[in-house]
């Protein structure tokens, strides 16, 4: 993809909270990126050079503090723990060394140094070079490069012949609608259907060492995946870069294997499904009643009413009743919260049982009263 292209994805994955990884050549301007994109969106940026670092300036500085040992934070991570929105940006990454790398894992997936924890505001971004190329560098440890959505910079000489004449680009700004999170749960679907059908995709760590240390799919990058996806439809992306979004974190082939899954899926038309639940017709595949689940859910948030809400529910009442309870379910777990105040749930969702007695939607079977154990007669 090329840079404007790799500026979108990059604030696509900052919205979604996916931690970024940058790729490319020495001296390509990731770094100068890096900070361009910080300044357009007003929010101060820390860099941390990872090679001249040690594990304590990420695991934090044994002491004893009022008869207890403590972990403290160096002053960068204390810096960042008192903004509301900021970017820590670990450039250089792959010049780690494996004890550094060890110490970044805390940081990355917890936005935790020592005992600091940085607040949930924090992004994290790191720059790398390819292994062969960088200075004393190393290739990046499976559990630290699963951590990351891996996106490459290449060189656009247009833009550097712009940037040299003075006029560097400033990222185009995304501009992502605030309900982006209530998609989710749909994307978490179709993702479990994918995985349904290709069950093989769910942990697949590449047996080459230096292919384990860039994007593979697990459980970890499919569950990203979901709100990645919900970030870049809701910001209308175009495709190549949804795609190499997907394939940032799970890989070139499960990224394309789940895109041409999600084309070729043939499902209903939710709408006419919303409109007469009884049409449903349960698909020959799990992973197809998934998506079709998902689709329902993701048409009844985008215009909620009462009416849609209750056609919903029984249309997931139909699905049980087709032999698939536990799929089903999920979809009135997903809507469940968002039940307007005037929607009545209908009695066939009485079928999920003490499934969902929790939502409250449901109230919970009654059962005979225990008897009281007899005594043993003497």
């Amino acid at each position: 993809m090329n840079q404007n292209d790799a500026m979108a994805a990059l604030q696509v994955a900052l919205v979604a909270d996916v931690p970024v990884l940058l790729w490319g050549e020495p001296g390509g301007g990731k770094t100068a990126a890096v900070n361009r994109m910080a300044a357009a969106l007003g929010q101060p940026i820390e860099t941390v050079l990872a090679s001249l670092r040690e594990p304590s300036d990420f695991a934090g500085l044994p002491a004893v503090i009022d008869g207890a040992m403590r972990f403290i934070a160096p002053d960068w991570a204390r810096r960042l723990a008192g903004t509301e929105r900021s970017i820590c940006f670990f450039d250089e990454i792959s010049t780690a060394a494996p004890s550094v790398q060890k110490a970044l894992l805390r940081v990355v997936h917890e936005r935790v140094v020592g005992d600091l924890p940085l607040g949930p505001g924090v992004r994290m971004i790191a720059a790398a070079n390819d292994a062969d190329v960088a200075v004393g560098g190393w290739d990046l440890a499976p559990p630290l490069a699963n951590r990351f959505l891996h996106l490459r910079w290449d060189i656009d000489p247009a833009v550097v012949a712009a940037g040299i004449a003075g006029h560097w680009p400033d990222p185009a700004p995304l501009t992502v609608p605030d309900d982006w999170p209530e998609a989710v749960p749909s994307y978490a679907y179709l993702v479990a259907g994918f995985l349904g059908a290709r069950p093989a995709l769910a942990h697949a760590r590449p047996v080459e060492e230096s292919e384990s240390g860039r994007a593979w799919p697990s459980p970890r990058t499919w569950e990203a995946a979901t709100r990645v996806l919900a970030v870049a439809d809701a910001a209308a992306v175009s495709d190549d870069v949804r795609l190499g979004l997907l394939a940032g974190l799970v890989g070139d082939g499960a990224a394309i294997e789940f895109a041409r899954y999600e084309r070729d899926l043939d499902l209903p038309d939710p709408e006419k499904l919303l409109a007469d639940p009884t049409a449903y017709r349960r698909p020959p595949r799990d992973d197809q009643v998934h998506a079709v689940v998902a689709a329902v859910v993701a048409a009844t948030r985008h215009e909620l009413t009462a009416t849609r809400w209750e056609q919903a529910m029984a249309l997931f009442a139909v699905a049980a009743e087709s032999g698939t309870v536990d799929i089903a379910a999920g979809g009135v777990r997903a809507l469940a919260a968002l039940r307007p105040a005037e929607a009545e749930p209908p009695a066939s969702l009485a079928v999920f049982g003490e499934i969902l007695a929790a939502s409250g939607l449901v109230a919970p079977s009654r059962r005979a009263p225990a008897r009281r154990p007899q005594r043993a007669r003497r």
